[in-house]
């Protein structure tokens, strides 16, 4: 793996760099209505001083609404509908630079999801599989941050072709994949150089006010139904208000509803985020909705992330520990203490 500095007065070129003479798409932190966001930019706006984006990087791979299909009319034909996938390899390439740890693993369990033995999100794959992923190590993680007890670090390395920490005002780099190696390789800015002693001590540091392991033991190794029955759930769903302001901020949340958009012409096939939270969610056609109270909603979002995706997941949480929601919830509900009951 080869190792880099950009110095400060060569950020720019380096960013710019980074788009391959425009054959890339370059998404980075950048403002956007008072909020930092993950998105494309210019690279002249880039921001290397926050605590993290306000939404999770995913909606660069899984838009919040998508366009899936067209479909229109053509009655010269015997069959008069005619279908036009959309979305498939019709934009460039990205490339995403700043992304937090966190983040990169939030990716992780999102692609295991839409790419597995069983089947392949063909949208996910088109925008994920082509895109660089450059991570930007949390030298100073935010109060509501706990990465290292679901498994992560501040400066993880997982889901990532390359991480960067800030350096003197500039950058310094260590390539993680080949394809990463590939694309760094001979860049505007870049010059070699030997950071691994410091890439560990700056680990090191910013691992050390982190909390420990989130105890998910007796979750691992329970029952589902015995979890599901516990007696706190009702004391969490009193203050919950089902705002879906967690879901809509996950890294790792990942259901959706598809819609047909039509007229006598035609039209669109839609794909938008939903979320667990909605009584609209499970709401069958015959009326029965089979998680009809605020409690049997709630209880889903975490036994989703604490309990199904690490059985489908080799046990890999499916939470990272940004604390977004733990940040944004109207109610302060806390995902970390209600790991803590569910765990007994």
């Amino acid at each position: 793996m080869a190792e880099y500095i950009v110095k400060e007065n060569a950020l720019k070129d380096f960013f710019k760099a980074l788009t391959e003479g425009g054959k890339r798409r370059f998404l980075a932190p950048a403002e956007v209505s008072g909020k930092l966001q993950m998105i494309e930019t210019d690279p002249e706006k880039v921001s290397l001083d926050f605590g993290n984006t306000h939404q999770s990087p995913k909606s660069a791979f899984f838009p919040q609404t998508e366009k899936l299909m067209a479909f229109h009319k053509d009655t010269a034909k015997s069959d008069p509908f005619v279908y036009k996938p959309l979305g498939l390899d019709e934009t460039a390439p990205m490339v995403l630079f700043g992304l937090r740890p966190c983040d990169a693993r939030g990716l992780v369990v999102c692609d295991r999801v839409f790419q597995n033995n069983r089947f392949t999100d063909p949208y996910w794959k088109s925008k994920y599989e082509s895109a660089v992923k450059i991570g930007l190590a949390c030298h100073d993680p935010r109060p509501a941050c706990f990465c290292t007890a679901v498994g992560g670090s501040p400066f993880g390395e997982a889901g990532l072709d390359a991480i960067a920490f800030v350096r003197d005002g500039g950058l310094a780099l260590k390539t993680l994949s080949a394809e990463g190696g590939e694309f760094l390789k001979g860049l505007s800015g870049l010059e070699s150089a030997e950071i691994g002693a410091e890439l560990a001590e700056k680990k090191q540091a910013a691992e050390a006010g982190m909390p420990g392991p989130l105890d998910q033991s007796k979750v691992a190794g329970a029952a589902v139904m015995e979890i599901y029955n516990q007696p706190h759930w009702k004391d969490t769903a009193d203050r919950c208000l089902n705002c879906g302001t967690c879901t809509f901020v996950c890294p790792t949340c990942h259901c959706f509803d598809i819609q047909d958009e039509q007229n006598e012409k035609g039209g669109l096939r839609m794909r938008n985020w939903d979320t667990c939270m909605s009584w609209l969610y499970t709401v069958h056609g015959t009326g029965h909705n089979p998680r009809p109270t605020k409690t049997e909603r709630m209880r889903q979002r975490f036994m989703h992330k604490l309990k199904y995706i690490p059985m489908k997941q080799d046990g890999a949480c499916g939470c990272i520990g940004c604390g977004r929601c733990v940040t944004l919830c109207p109610v302060n509900i806390d995902i970390r203490e209600v790991a803590r009951q569910m765990n007994g």
